[in-house]
Parts: structure tokens; sequence; C-alpha cells
């Protein structure tokens, strides 16, 4: 069984180590990433055109920035520092949340089980905004359950963490009044209130509020009233993410033996059973070698990220009331206690984490080769390609493709102004795009340099 010394130091460097990795590959390119990045290209100027998510696109774009503003105009160095910006800004809040649960075995499981089960199996799509509430909001809830009694230090981080959330995501709308009601739960079981720490919970709680009335307004008034409605379809088909499958089942199998025997986390017996759907998740990327749909797929990692937001609020809860003081005396709080149910409970949530690997490296190494792909065409060819007549078309290069995508990642990666450019397929119509392959955007003195 690990030790918590081990299982922190491993997963924070695990996880640095692939956003470093996944920043080198530019992954940050898939889908929205590539038109972001155009975006504060053309303009050298941060791209944040939807307010109700404006602190996620900026901070996530800082590094990018620096760049731009400094001179460069190496598309390929800006896309790296594009995905270090998306990647490192939730990698950061998840770091900030393992060095808080770093000394209870319990909440340390439940953080890196929440990057293996949440973070690992959703952020490919890692523009999305969600990656990093849910960071925050996981933060925001270790921190919580961690403090012993109000303090000025606390209040501070919490009201900041809120004001920050404000504008990140719309699964605010619930995770906001989760948060305001643990933090006044926080205040009202406090020993004692001190004038400037009380005011400053009640503050984050005020902004977490507010982060909530600015979800609703954008469900209410939404920027695309269309991607809202396949949002909310796509959300009962998060089923179609193999890999968060296979983890949520893993989780399942030990949180329902849990409720039913929780005395059996002292023994091995739920975690064998549960490891079973571990080991298929590490053996999942042998799949890519059969033709079928049934494997590890990125694009599949959009429907997961709503009830993601789900699985996280429960996790908080479950860290606040772990900790809660007096204790909450349920069997299952009572059996984890004991020193040896920590180290388990602990040990399969870093062997959730390493289960998820195999399946991230083999989608980073088939994006590289779609990255490749487009490289390779559009500087063999001049004028606009049909993407029908390119290796796009063919899997596996096709599990990566969004038609309306397509011309924007092919003017992101352009070396000079012969080169060609990828028109999405005919059967697309004229569906919007944000550049039609006629009608390209000047990048000016910005090229794509190997």
């Amino acid at each position: 069984m690990i030790s918590r010394t081990t299982a922190y130091r491993a997963t924070v460097a695990l996880i640095w180590a692939l956003a470093l990795w996944h920043s080198w590959t530019s992954r940050g390119l898939f889908v929205d990433g590539a038109n972001f990045l155009v975006h504060v290209v053309r303009g050298e100027q941060f791209f944040d055109f939807y307010d109700p998510r404006r602190y996620a696109m900026v901070a996530g774009q800082i590094p990018v920035m620096i760049a731009v503003t400094l001179g460069n105009t190496d598309v390929h160095l800006l896309a790296r520092l594009l995905s270090l910006g998306l990647f490192g800004l939730p990698t950061i809040f998840y770091t900030l949340a393992l060095h808080r649960a770093k000394d209870d075995p319990i909440l340390l499981a439940i953080v890196i089980a929440a990057i293996g089960l949440v973070f690992m199996t959703t952020s490919f799509f890692i523009v999305g905004e969600y990656n990093t509430l849910y960071a925050v909001v996981m933060l925001m809830g270790v921190w919580l359950a961690t403090a012993d009694r109000l303090t000025i230090s606390d209040g501070l981080v919490l009201a900041l963490l809120a004001l920050f959330s404000i504008r990140i995501y719309e699964t605010m709308i619930y995770l906001g009044p989760l948060l305001c009601l643990l933090i006044l739960w926080k205040v009202w079981r406090a020993p004692s209130r001190p004038i400037v720490a009380t005011g400053l919970h009640v503050l984050a709680a005020g902004f977490a509020i507010r982060a909530m009335t600015v979800a609703i307004y954008s469900v209410v008034h939404p920027h695309q009233p269309e991607h809202l409605e396949e949002v909310w379809l796509w959300a009962i088909n998060f089923w179609q993410n193999l890999q968060f499958d296979l983890a949520l089942a893993a989780t399942l199998v030990v949180v329902v033996w849990a409720l039913l025997k929780p005395t059996d986390l002292a023994s091995n017996r739920p975690y064998a059973y549960g490891a079973v759907f571990l080991v298929l998740l590490a053996l999942s990327p042998l799949l890519a070698l059969t033709d079928g749909l049934v494997r590890p797929l990125a694009k599949s990692q959009y429907v997961a990220r709503t009830v993601s937001g789900l699985i996280i609020a429960t996790m908080v809860v479950v860290c606040v009331a772990y900790r809660a003081t007096p204790a909450v005396r349920l069997p299952l709080f009572e059996v984890l206690r004991q020193p040896s149910a920590a180290k388990r409970l602990l040990s399969y949530a870093f062997v959730m984490l390493l289960a998820g690997v195999p399946a991230d490296l083999q989608l980073t190494q088939s994006w590289i080769g779609y990255l490749d792909a487009i490289r390779t065409t559009i500087q063999s060819r001049s004028g606009v390609i049909p993407v029908e007549d390119t290796p796009l078309a063919r899997p596996p290069h096709s599990l990566f493709v969004e038609d309306w995508v397509l011309t924007t990642q092919s003017v992101v990666m352009r070396g000079k102004p012969s080169n060609g450019v990828i028109a999405p397929r005919r059967s697309y119509g004229d569906a919007w795009v944000p550049f039609p392959p006629e009608e390209l955007p000047n990048m000016g003195r910005f090229y794509w340099r190997d």
C-alpha cells in the first residue's frame, strides 16, 4: 500500500508531467482551441468573447498573450503556450488541493480520485472551462474540510476562489448554492466567529451565489441557443465516454460496497472487484487496434462533462462531512478513520489515476499523428483541399475531425502563404464555420514553424 507522501508527490509529478507533455504536443488546438488561437494572434489581444466564462478564458490565455506581446510570431510555439495555459490552470488548482489534503489520507484519496475519474477522462477538450471550474470547486471543498476554525487567511482564499468562479462555467447553477451552503454551515458550526474572518467567509458565500446568478443568466440568454440544446442532449450520453465509464464503474463498486458493508473497507475484497474495471481501463488503448468505435475517443469526452460536475459536487460534500466537527458518525467514516482502511482507499485512488494514463497517452499520440497529417497535407498542396481527398478522411485521423474547425486548424498550421487549406466535408454543406476556406483570415507575420 502506498504512503501519503508518496501518493501526494507522485500525483503532483504525474499531472504536471502530463500537462507539460500535452502542451508540447499542442493539444490545446483540439476543436475550439484553434479558433481561440487565430483570434488571439489576429487581434494580438485576449479572446474573451463570452462574458459568463471570461475569467477562465483570460487566465488560460496569459502565457500565449505574454509571448505575443513580446513579439513572438511562431504560431507553433504560441500553440504550445496556449496549451500550457489551458492545461496549467486546472493543474494548478488540483495541485493546491492535493497539497491541502496531503496530511489526511482520505481527503487525499478523494482529490486523486477526482483527477482520475473526472479530469483525466474529460480534459482532452481542455479548452472547455469546466476543467478549471471543477478544479476550483474541489480546492474549495478541501479547503473548507481542513479548516478547523475561521481564520482571515482561509476566508481570503475562499473569497478569491469564489470570486474567480463567478465567470467560469454554467454548472455553477448548482455548484454555487452548494458552496454557499457549505461555507455558511462552516461559519455556523465554528467555535468562534472573529469579525473579519467571518466577514470574508460570508463574502465568499455571496460570491458563490453571484456565480449562480451569472450561470442562470447564461442559460436563459445563451450565446448560441442551438449549442446549449446540444449540451443538454449530450449530457445523457455520458456513457459514450469509455474512459469515464470504466473509471466510474470502478468507483461505484467501492462506493456501493462501502454503503452496504462498510466494514469490508478494512479488507481488500471491494477493491479487488473494482480493480477489474481499472485493468480494463488500463488495457482500453488496445481497442484502437480494432476497426470499431468502442475505444477511448477524444470527442467522446465532451459528453461526460456535465455529469462530472455532479460527481465533483458529491466529492466535495463527502470531504466536508468526513472532516466535520463534531464528527459525522456514519459507519463508513468510522471505518475509514482506521489507518489500514484509509491506506487501502488511498492506494486504490492512486491506481485509478495510473490506470487512466495509457489511454491518455494513446490519444495524445494519435493527436500528434493528426496534426502531422494536416501539416503534410497543406504543405504538399495549395488552394482549397477537400478533406475527402486527404488522410484525415480515414481512421484514425478522422476520429479527431470536427468539420467546422478544419479550416481554422489549417490556417493555424500554415508555414507560408502558398500552403493549402483543408475544407470541411461536402456533406457539411453551408453550416457555420469561423472562416470559409475561400476567405482566409489575415494572420500577418504569424506562421507555424517546425
